[in-house]
């Protein structure tokens, strides 16, 4: 890392101390409904791979805000991360709405698209499969064995949950016992225990569990992976050059793109978001 890089880590670490103390007070940093036309809202969520706290994500995201705010006549974005699924899709669906939205959660995104007039930009270019994962020593052998069987997902209004309801679904797999944990890490954590006879946990975890010695036994269907969407006010100009900037990134800015855990762009369509929803019913 290089001196100016170093200073600008120090210089985000030195604003999360004070956006911390300010929470600890009770002061709001900002007044979301009050920002001048010289700032720009980006409403991040990461859906459920992580505890993370607020802090940490507005520290991770701020290098990619500051790329954004450059692209177009040198603009201020500030980041309001979200960690909560249900919170993020109220504030999106608000009506002070964020100028651009980047989320895990593709099927609340996909909704976001098809009910709330949003504007797909980008979006990795692997598509998304969840994983039902089983212990080593399990008899279940197959996704149609999991009937009348205990499940195990994260997060209700997950993505991964919406696709691993979809895939049960579409296989008729017979009266399942589906529950649900928060985090993807606990989903493992608690089929490991025996807890549950089955889980269903994002590719990541999968690697993890597979690697330890567990076994998949199935994964959903591919649908369209993390995702930036702007605004349903957002001009077709700012779409366009939103669009081309982000793309750019593949190339001229790969190290805040490793950052935020993608490696490349590709250019988003509104019928990949319709054609995931077909697939969860949502």
């Amino acid at each position: 890392m290089n001196a100016s890089n170093t200073q600008l880590f120090a210089g985000r670490r030195a604003m999360l101390k004070s956006v911390a103390a300010a929470a600890v007070c009770g002061v709001p940093m900002f007044n979301w409904a009050q920002l001048s036309g010289d700032r720009w809202r980006l409403l991040v969520n990461e859906a459920v791979t992580a505890d993370l706290s607020i802090s940490m994500l507005a520290l991770r995201y701020r290098g990619w805000a500051d790329y954004m705010g450059a692209q177009i006549r040198n603009k201020q974005v500030v980041v309001d991360p979200v960690i909560d699924i249900q919170n993020f899709v109220r504030q999106a669906s608000a009506e002070q709405k964020p100028l651009v939205v980047f989320g895990k959660s593709v099927n609340q995104l996909a909704k976001l698209v098809r009910d709330g007039g949003y504007q797909p930009l980008v979006h990795r270019p692997e598509p998304y499969k969840a994983a039902f994962i089983v212990g080593k020593n399990s008899q279940i052998q197959t996704l149609q064995q999991l009937a009348g069987k205990r499940i195990l997902m994260p997060d209700e209004f997950s993505a991964t949950a919406a696709v691993g309801r979809a895939e049960i679904r579409r296989l008729n797999v017979r009266e399942p016992y589906i529950s649900h944990t928060r985090y993807q890490d606990s989903v493992a954590a608690q089929v490991a225990a025996g807890i549950a006879e089955a889980g269903l946990v994002n590719p990541t975890i999968a690697k993890k569990w597979a690697e330890a010695g567990g076994r998949v036994i199935g994964e959903t269907q591919p649908v369209v992976n993390w995702s930036v969407l702007a605004s349903p006010k957002a001009s077709p100009e700012f779409v366009s050059k939103m669009t081309e900037s982000l793309l750019a990134m593949n190339s001229q800015s790969t190290d805040i793109l490793s950052e935020i855990g993608v490696k490349q762009w590709v250019k988003a369509d509104r019928s990949e978001y319709l054609a995931l929803l077909d697939y969860t019913r949502e």
